[in-house]
Order: structure tokens, then C-alpha cells, then sequence
């Protein structure tokens, strides 16, 4: 621990890390047993990146981005055990009759280089990289050395294309297994959530969704369409000779240590082939904490607050992949303690958490989420989550078990906050049992993060500042002498240094480089509506208002709309005008 304390000094004292997070992430450190790079990086507070130039100019240490495999001499991966070496982030890269290289992800565990030192007898040369860009380096590096220069190597590189051609063009049905597992091995890599398998005319085309995007990655002849869904199928447990029926399926492995669940979806196609969709979970997956998901300060103060009620209904709105499951957990995460009994219904679960028993809906036989929570009530439950209210009899009993002493927490397919309420009394809820029973309704939806290392800033225009819902003649820049231009929109003040009377603030634009795999975007953010049943709207739910009157009304007592939420992201420079427009088309303003 005192190791950990020392790299969070490190990282504060570069600028990384808020002082005032330190102790909760050594808190989460210490009760998961994470490493607290990891978590960082997890958080999306610091890229692995900044961590490493950080500990490198710390400890004067040469800073590598980049690791070249194909210069590493495949003999030196046999000295270390593979496990040895990801467990403490460390690689040789080169060794002479006089000194050996080594790049590892932290230059203060000492231990490690000690122990290399000692084994080899020889001098060491440290070099500092991101653990990431390690760990993919060891996989690389271990496998070149375990099964031939014959093995697949990631996309990524031009100098690492697949010549897929040569790869598959073989008789043996290892060339296959090989390039299936090199798509969970890149999907990991490059951080993507889905693996899209699908049969064109000529070929087969395979596409990750990174950051809610599709991406082309790899293609395959046609001709090994079917060798590759038979693999996948195996992989899942389903049935290969049945192509004529949608078939659900799952998959489990280990990369670098992490755990990875699979969900397989496959389809048949109108030409007569497969298509497969494979969903990636990481079970170890560090889960978020509130202060992580990017709420104002409005916003999480009062999440904070509701969170912690004894009974009644949060309700989390937002189309499908909107993050809803990551609100919901982040929630339960925070009250999660021994002297609360909380249980959950999902379909599926997704992540594991200690301390909370979890229940996987399944429909075939009667679990539905109206039946799991009728069996919950029996449980002497405190805290109940519900992975989705989408039907009366769900809704009755949710109601119920608020009014009875429970705090119960679930998501709603609806637009925006306001509607959550018209839903739930179009599915045959009264009014009053809304008004009694419901604490808030949260809106949500996600944007990509800029990447960092190349967003580019410009000046705003007037006519995107009409798109995020600020009107350009009220907001311009106003000229002080004795002050800075200041700005302010949607209650916070912003601050321009260097800019004339007049001008626009400036905001910014993706560009794309080697950290972000040239998308120009790293990660995904939350931007949120946050409806609280007070004393102004509960007696407008009473009288069966619609959505837009009650959305007024929140307004007018403070409530910041989706694309409010997203505009000060814009500011903030954590995303861009683009993407918040394209994610908030529905928030139409209420006049």
C-alpha cells in the first residue's frame, strides 16, 4: 500500500489526479484488490499514456510509447514466466553479453527489476511504457515464441496487416482457430464492445463497435465463411448443423488475466449464410463509482441523496446502449454495504458484484421480472434493482414493494425523463400510485470522449451555439479591462484567456492519432436529465399532465435537459457539438 500511496502522490503532483479523489481510489483499491493504474485508467480519469510519461519523468526514466515486437528476439520471452511477467507489467525487449533492456509499467517496483537483475546476472536499462501497451506487447511477444512467425498478428500497424490469403489458404483447421481468436485478442485491444460477423457477396467482413461506432477490422475470403461460424459456434455451444434458426450462445476466456464473457447471436440471411453478433462483457471489469459517470454537480448531489432513500422508485430512461446498466450498478455500488440485503433481476447479469446476489432472468421457464421480484418480497430485501419495467404487472409490483419499505431501482424505455411518467400510466398505472411511489427519473444517453492527445480547439459559431441551445447574441464574449472575458451558460461561468471582444468560445473537434487508434475519440461519457417528483411536479402527475408540462415545470426549478448537460461537455472540452446533437435529436426545446 505504501507503493500505491507513493504513484498517487506521483500522479497529483503531475496533474492527473484530483487531490480530493485519492483516498476514495485507495479505498476501491484496497476493497477490490485492483491495481490503482488500472483503476485510473478504468475510471477514465487518466489515460495509461499520461501515467507512464508521468512515472518516467519521475523516476528519469526514457518514456516509450510504442513497442516494437518485431525487434524483440523471441528466445528472451522464454527467461520470464508469462504470468510473471503480466502480473507485474514488465518485458525484456533486448540483452547483449553486458546489459539487458526491460520496459515495464512501473518503475518504483523495485522487486521486479531486482529480480531480473539477479537472474540474469547482468546490468538492466529500464524504459517506462502504459501497462496496456505491455500487456499487448507480452501476448505478442510470448505467442510469436509459442507458435511460429505461422501466427496471426493484430491489425493495427500497416507493418502488422493480415495477408489473410496466405493465412487461411491451408488444409489445417489451426489457421482458423488462430483467426477467430485473434479477433477477441484485437477487439480487447482496441476497448470494443461488439464483434460483428457478416457474410458479403465476395467476402467476410468483420466489424468491432468502438465507442458506439462500427469499424471495418478484418475480412476473410468468402470461401472460409463457414469454417469461421462453425469455429464460433463450437466456441458458444451451439448447434452447427442447425443454420436455419437464430441461435444464442456464450463463450468464456482469459486475456492478460482479464476474464472476458461472450454473448453469441447468430442469424440466417436472406443469401442463405450466417451472421453473427458477439456482445464482449468484461466480468473483471473495475465498476464505475458515481463521481465517475460525469454528472453535474446538481445532478450527482442529488443521485448521491436519492441513492440513499429507504424506499420508492429511480427510474433510468435512454434508448438501448445508452449506459442505463453502468447507472444502475454505479448506484448499487455505492450503498452496497453488510447491513443492506439488496437483490437484482437482470437479463442478463453483466458484472458480478460482491455482496449483492443476482438473479439472470430467463423467460423460457417461467424467471420473468415480474415473477423474480414476487420471490424478491419474500427475501427481506432492502435495496431490489429490476432490469427493466416494460409491461403493467412488472410496474404493479415495483410500486408495491416501494409502498411496502423498499428502495427499488430500474430502467424505462422512454425519450426523455418527463415521459417516463406518461409510459407508466399508459401501461395502466394510476396517477397517484406514480405521484406516491416515484422519487426521480433520470434521462441519459452517451457521447465519445475527445481523445486528448489531438483534439483540436476552434472557435465556435454562431449557428452551433444555436444547436446546443445557447443563444449566440446573449453569449458572446463580453471585454473587461480589468478582467478576463467571461462567459456563462447554463449556470456555470466559463473563462476565455487571450480573446478579443466579440468572439465565440472555443470548443473542439476530433482529429485522431495512435493513442485513439485514429478515431479521434477515447472512451464515452454520460450526459444526463434529472427529473426529481417535488412538491411543483408531483401535484402536476396528480392531474395526468403530459411530458412536456412536467418537463416546464422541472426546468423552471432548476433541471438541466440532456442537451444543456451536453453543451457544458462541449465547453469543457470533453466532446464535441456533433456528437451531443446527434445524441440529444429528440430533446426538442419546451417553450
Amino acid at each position: 500500500m505504501r507503493e500505491e500511496r507513493l504513484l498517487g502522490e506521483i500522479f497529483v503532483k503531475h496533474g492527473l489526479l484530483p487531490p480530493e479523489r485519492l483516498e476514495p481510489l485507495f479505498v476501491q483499491q484496497k476493497e477490490r484488490g485492483a491495481d490503482l493504474m488500472d483503476l485510473i485508467v478504468s475510471s477514465n480519469i487518466a489515460d495509461e499514456h499520461a501515467l507512464a510519461q508521468a512515472l518516467a519523468a519521475e523516476s528519469g526514466l526514457p518514456y516509450v510509447r510504442k513497442i516494437d515486437v518485431d525487434a524483440i528476439p523471441a528466445q528472451l520471452s522464454a527467461i520470464l514466466p508469462i504470468t510473471w511477467a503480466r502480473a507485474r507489467k514488465v518485458l525484456l525487449t533486448s540483452e547483449d553479453d553486458k546489459r539487458v533492456s526491460m520496459v515495464c509499467a512501473d518503475p518504483f517496483d523495485t522487486g521486479a527489476i531486482d529480480d531480473i537483475r539477479a537472474l540474469l546476472k547482468k546490468p538492466v536499462d529500464v524504459s517506462v511504457a502504459g501497462g496496456e501497451t505491455i500487456t499487448d506487447a507480452i501476448n505478442r511477444v510470448y505467442e510469436k515464441q509459442a507458435v511460429g512467425a505461422s501466427d496471426l498478428k493484430t491489425d493495427g500497424d500497416a507493418e502488422d496487416d493480415d495477408d489473410v490469403v496466405d493465412i487461411l489458404d491451408s488444409d489445417d483447421e489451426a489457421p482458423i482457430i488462430r483467426w477467430v481468436r485473434s479477433l477477441y485478442r484485437q477487439a480487447v485491444k482496441e476497448r470494443a464492445s461488439d464483434i460483428h460477423i457478416e457474410p458479403e457477396e465476395k467476402e467476410v467482413v468483420v466489424r468491432y463497435r468502438i465507442d458506439g461506432k462500427l469499424y471495418v477490422a478484418k475480412r476473410a475470403p468468402r470461401q472460409f465463411l463457414n469454417s469461421i461460424v462453425s469455429r464460433v459456434k463450437i466456441e458458444a455451444g451451439l448447434n452447427i448443423a442447425e443454420k436455419r434458426l437464430p441461435q444464442d450462445g456464450r463463450i468464456s476466456f482469459k486475456i492478460a488475466g482479464k476474464s472476458i464473457d461472450v454473448r453469441v447471436s447468430t442469424i440466417p440471411t436472406s443469401r442463405g449464410f450466417e451472421r453473427i453478433v458477439m456482445r464482449l462483457l468484461h466480468k473483471t471489469s473495475v465498476l464505475l463509482d458515481l463521481t465517475d459517470l460525469g454528472f453535474a454537480t446538481r445532478d450527482y448531489a442529488l443521485m448521491d441523496m436519492l441513492i440513499r432513500k429507504p424506499n420508492g422508485i429511480i427510474l433510468v430512461t435512454g434508448p438501448t446502449g445508452s449506459g442505463k446498466t453502468t447507472t444502475l450498478y454505479a448506484g448499487l455500488n455505492r450503498i452496497n454495504r453488510p447491513d443492506l440485503n439488496i437483490l437484482t433481476a437482470e437479463d442478463p447479469v453483466e458484472y458480478e458484484i460482491g455482496g449483492i446476489h443476482q438473479v439472470p432472468v430467463q423467460a423460457k421457464i417461467g424467471l420473468t421480472f415480474a415473477s423474480a421480484l414476487r420471490a424478491f418480497l419474500r427475501q427481506d430485501p432492502d435495496v431490489i434493482m429490476v432490469g427493466e419495467i416494460r409491461d403493467r404487472e412488472t410496474a404493479e409490483i415495483a410500486i408495491h414493494a416501494s409502498l411496502t419499505g423498499h428502495l427499488v431501482l430500474s430502467t424505462i424505455h422512454t425519450n426523455d425523463a418527463a415521459s417516463a411518467v406518461t409510459r407508466m400510466v399508459e401501461m395502466g398505472i394510476e396517477p397517484f400510485l406514480v405521484r406516491s411511489s416515484v422519487l426521480a427519473m433520470l434521462a441519459q444517453r452517451l457521447v465519445r470522449v475527445l481523445c486528448p492527445q489531438c483534439r483540436e480547439p476552434y472557435q465556435a459559431t454562431p449557428y452551433e451555439l444555436t444547436q446546443l441551445g445557447i443563444d449566440p447574441e446573449r453569449s458572446r464574449w463580453r471585454w473587461n479591462r480589468n478582467l478576463s472575458p467571461r462567459y456563462v451558460v447554463h449556470g456555470v461561468e466559463y473563462k476565455a484567456i487571450g480573446c478579443e471582444e466579440g468572439e465565440f468560445p472555443t470548443v473542439y473537434k476530433a482529429k485522431g492519432c495512435d493513442a485513439c487508434l485514429g478515431t479521434g475519440f477515447m472512451g464515452r461519457r454520460g450526459i444526463y436529465e434529472l427529473l426529481v417528483v417535488d412538491e411543483t411536479v408531483g401535484p402536476l402527475i396528480l392531474k395526468n399532465a403530459d411530458a412536456q408540462s412536467i418537463k416546464r415545470a422541472a426546468m423552471e426549478r432548476g433541471m438541466d435537459t440532456l442537451r444543456d448537460d451536453g453543451a457544458r461537455k462541449v465547453l469543457d472540452g470533453l466532446t464535441t457539438v456533433a456528437e451531443v446533437v446527434a445524441a440529444t435529436q429528440e430533446d426538442v426545446a419546451v417553450e
